[in-house]
């Protein structure tokens, strides 16, 4: 597609969106991205032909309810009229979301046909695809810094972490205790570029066989699934999910189209949904989760050598040294009663989230409130919790009261 072909006008409505994006790029806000194909996502919902307005008004709530930033989108908007690119565009910019296009080179326009059109569509970013598959698994995401398409933010996928968490969850427990240490290799930030933390599964497969890696009965892969979602979350970089992994439809029968809603009507699948909803809000809410990879300040291991249980426990810490946050992972289906962690500030710490709460499917043990530190020296700390921590699940302790009652 030539420029001739689309030059035209149009009347942006964005403006707020288009000023706040360099700030939004340039470190200042958490990011979290939406995966998907647009044919794919729009036949879970109606008819062809493809109607751009319509897959808008469905997908755009959707996603901008569910927390993430922005979408990442294959190439199917490419060729599209240029009012109905403008028109989807300045609908996501207007609910506050971002939209990435997947650009292969193999496509009608040249790079700089590309770029040129991304600036007059107000294209937020892009990933560009390196091999035939259209789908830029491995690509880096570009994000434009500035309201037009030069410089960009560079985000490196981080390959590391997908491929060690799908061969970790695909372990027995027994498997797990001897795997301890490549594990906590793997989860160790060691990059000092911006990164992307993905759950995408494979896409040559249906998304249903996903479940077929993850060891254990149905109640153990979804804990597992859970607690490496929030295990995600925790550590540093920026997250992208592929569509139907917020449905939970990775553990779910194959079926024969991409989306699978009446899988909601299952509380676990629907308790997925609420996780990855409140994932995304405490991203926002929580300074501590907003480090940046390459701020090595922002991560500590507290526990990392306890194979015997299957527990990991690391600390995220705000820029302003307050409001540090420990995330608590068990990847073993039993509880740990009165587990003794040390922390690095004494008081109350309050459980901000545990991926084992009812409303997320699961079965609700957990420290209620949290809990009240004790002079009892653990792990290179002073100060120390005593929790329960529930089985295969997360738990996020966020630092509030210093030397207080927490009652």
């Amino acid at each position: 597609m030539r420029s001739s072909e689309w030059l035209g006008t149009w009347s942006w409505d964005d403006g707020d969106w288009m000023r706040a994006r360099p700030g939004r790029h340039g470190g200042e806000m958490p990011l979290a991205f939406y995966r998907l194909r647009a044919l794919d996502w729009y036949l879970s919902h109606f008819a062809l032909p493809m109607n751009w307005n319509r897959l808008a008004e469905e997908l755009v709530p959707y996603v901008a309810d569910l927390g993430f930033t922005h979408i990442v989108l294959d190439g199917a908007l490419i060729g599209q009229p240029h009012s109905v690119v403008c028109q989807f565009i300045e609908t996501c910019h207007i609910a506050g979301v971002g939209v990435v296009i997947v650009y292969s080179p193999l496509s009608s326009m040249t790079q700089p046909e590309f770029l040129a059109w991304c600036d007059r569509c107000h294209i937020d970013g892009y990933e560009e695809v390196s091999d035939h598959s259209g789908e830029g698994r491995g690509a880096e995401c570009r994000l434009f810094l500035s309201k037009t398409t030069e410089p960009v933010l560079v985000l490196d996928p981080r390959v590391r972490w997908r491929l060690a968490s799908a061969d970790y969850l695909a372990l027995s427990p027994a498997e797990r205790c001897r795997q301890h240490a490549a594990w906590i290799a793997a989860l160790t930030p060691r990059e000092l570029s911006r990164g992307l933390l993905e759950q995408v599964p494979d896409d040559t497969t249906a998304l249903g066989q996903w479940r077929l890696q993850v060891h254990g009965d149905d109640w153990q892969r979804f804990a597992a699934f859970r607690t490496c979602l929030a295990l995600m979350w925790a550590l540093p970089g920026d997250k992208q999910v592929a569509m139907g992994v917020e449905l939970g439809q990775v553990l779910a029968e194959s079926w024969e189209a991409a989306l699978h809603w009446p899988l909601l009507f299952e509380s676990r699948h629907a308790g997925v949904l609420r996780l990855v909803a409140d994932l995304n809000r405490l991203y926002v809410n929580e300074p501590a989760l907003q480090v940046r990879g390459e701020d090595r300040l922002g991560f500590e291991w507290l526990v990392d050598d306890d194979s015997d249980n299957c527990v990991i426990v690391f600390a995220r810490h705000a820029e302003s040294g307050h409001a540090s946050l420990v995330c608590v992972c068990n990847f073993q289906a039993c509880v740990h009663y009165r587990y003794r962690l040390g922390v690095p500030s004494a008081g109350w710490w309050r459980e901000t989230l545990n991926s084992d709460s009812v409303f997320y499917g699961g079965s609700n043990v957990g420290n209620g409130r949290g809990a009240m530190t004790e002079p009892i020296p653990s792990h290179g700390h002073a100060q120390s919790l005593a929790v329960t921590v529930p089985p295969m699940a997360a738990l996020f302790l966020r630092h509030e009261i210093w030397f207080e009652d927490g009652s």
